[in-house]
Order: structure tokens, then sequence, then C-alpha cells
């Protein structure tokens, strides 16, 4: 039953978010015939134009020539030699998502997830076919060549094979975690910075923008830790840090009360026009901004302490 990674048999792309959007748009860009399924009503259609909008010329026609919304998990999963789910991280819901596709896709398709700290086991297990599967977790395939590879025992070592020449078809660079942990081995590293960056911010002790001009300023970066968060969408670093805190049941592990109300308030980060930052005109990307320039140092910090921008 194994298989080749084939760039002209189709892949699925479950979930129309922002990850899943962009996992569809690097598919089709790579020239694979990309089907974009969500369960929510037009949402493909809209992530469709999003990734078409992220492209010019001739990429751009490549990118409407070979992305494909669909309207059913049917539809995507015909003949596909690869589902790749990208819904919230929250593990009933993956695995709910997985068991429908284990059930629907092709006998000889491989199952992927882009959980960011979900361990492969139980969504492999969810799938009802742990040996073709793999968690392959990517940060932003338009500017990071960077994605972490991991699967359970149970994945054949055709599995990892598929996985890695699909990343590397992709223009991305699969770095591989050689046994199964929480948050892979590079994401682990930027949640002890994510996580005490929350801390100074939720306990007054820096802000935003004060942090992120300091990263900026260390490793000449075009963006500091807050910036990065927005980018990912604060929804989505919520759901991870609940993930490890539903796990390790310590109260250090617990996402700060800031975070919640920032996400409960519509301040998802660039995917709703706010969150540490104002976007699409971020502060970072302005003129001055690491000298101090001319917005106000206090913008991102906990509304009870936030200045009017």
């Amino acid at each position: 039953m194994p298989h080749a990674f084939d760039a002209s048999r189709p892949v699925a792309i479950i979930g129309a978010g922002v990850m899943g959007t962009k996992v569809a748009w690097a598919c089709a860009r790579a020239d694979i015939p990309t089907r974009l399924f969500d369960s929510a009503p037009g949402k493909a259609e809209g992530a469709l134009r999003t990734a078409a909008a992220w492209s010019q010329g001739d990429e751009r026609q490549r990118i409407l020539r070979r992305l494909v919304p669909v309207g059913s998990l049917d539809a995507a999963l015909s003949g596909v030699q690869l589902a790749f789910e990208n819904v919230p991280e929250r593990l009933d819901l993956k695995q709910a998502i997985l068991a429908e596709i284990g059930a629907k896709a092709p006998e000889d398709a491989f199952i992927g997830s882009n959980a960011s700290a979900i361990t492969p086991t139980p969504l492999g297990a969810a799938s009802g076919r742990p040996e073709r599967f793999f968690n392959l977790n990517f940060t932003d395939p338009r500017t990071d060549r960077l994605t972490e590879l991991m699967t359970a025992a149970a994945a054949a070592p055709e599995t990892r094979d598929f996985a890695k020449t699909w990343a590397r078809h992709l223009g991305m660079i699969p770095i591989e975690v050689m046994t199964e942990q929480l948050g892979y081995s590079f994401n682990r590293l930027w949640r002890v910075v994510k996580q005490e960056v929350l801390r100074q911010i939720a306990e007054g002790y820096a802000t935003s923008h004060s942090i992120d001009r300091a990263w900026m300023l260390t490793f000449g970066t075009a963006m500091g830790p807050c910036g990065l968060m927005d980018e990912v969408g604060l929804h989505s670093v919520l759901a991870i840090e609940r993930v490890y805190h539903a796990t390790s049941g310590e109260a250090r592990d617990r996402p700060p009360a800031f975070l919640e109300r920032m996400v409960e308030a519509g301040r998802l980060g660039v995917v709703a026009g706010e969150g540490f930052y104002h976007h699409p005109d971020p502060a970072y990307r302005r003129a001055g901004f690491l000298e101090g320039g001319d917005t106000p140092d206090t913008e991102g910090i906990p509304d009870d302490r936030r200045a009017t921008p």
C-alpha cells in the first residue's frame, strides 16, 4: 500500500483558517492540485481570495488554477494522496475530524495534522490509521522555511519519508523530532520565550513595544515575539497555552488572564486587525520604532493599564 509523494496527485487541506490557508497557498504555489475544505459556509472561498492576494503574476495564476475550494469533506478527499488537518488546537475537535477523514479518505492516503502542541499518538489513533499518520507543524510558509515533523511509534517509515518529501516539495526544510514529545523541539524553545513575554506583560514589567524593540535590536529580526504572536493569531496562542496547562496542571502554565480577555474581545492579531498591534500597519514597521518612535509604548498591554493609541 505505500506510495511516494506524487506532485500530480491531489492533496486536501481541511480547515481554512489562518494556517490552513497558508498551507493551501504553499501547496498550490508548488503546483500541486489542492482542495480546500471548511465546514463554515463560504470560508474556503474567502481563503482562496486571501491566498491569491499573497501572490502576483504567474504565481497568482498558479494559485487560482491549483487551489480549489470544495463544499464537502467527501469532495475534498476523493482520490487524494494526503489529507492534512488544520482545525483549531483542541484535542476533541481534532480527533472528531480525523476520525471522519480516516473513514472517508482513500485507503492508501496519508493523514497529517498541523497540530502545534498535541502529540501524534492520540491523533493517529483517532484517524484509524496510525501507521500512515504524521504531525507536520508549519510556522508561516510564506516567510519561514522551517517545519517540524513528528510521528508516533506506530507510524511506518514510509510515512516519515512521504512527509519529508512533501515538505521539501513545498520549499520547506523539515526538522525531525526523533521521539514524540509535547510541542515538538523548536516549538518548545519558542514556547519558553512566549511564556516569559506573556508573564512580563501580565505582571506589568514590560510592554509589547519594549519587548519587541529589544528583541529586534538584539537579533535583527523584522518583528519581535508579540508581533509574531499577532501573526500566528492570539486565539491560536491561547489554545496552545491551554493544552500545556491541561497537560501539566501547574499554575505557571495557566494562560494569563489578559490574553484571555484580548481573545474574548476579538483582538486576535493580524486576522482581526488588532492584537498587540494595529494591523495592517503595525507600529514595528514604522520608521523610528526601534528608537521609541511616535507610537505609545503602552499599546498592547492589558486593557486596565492600556493607553489610548
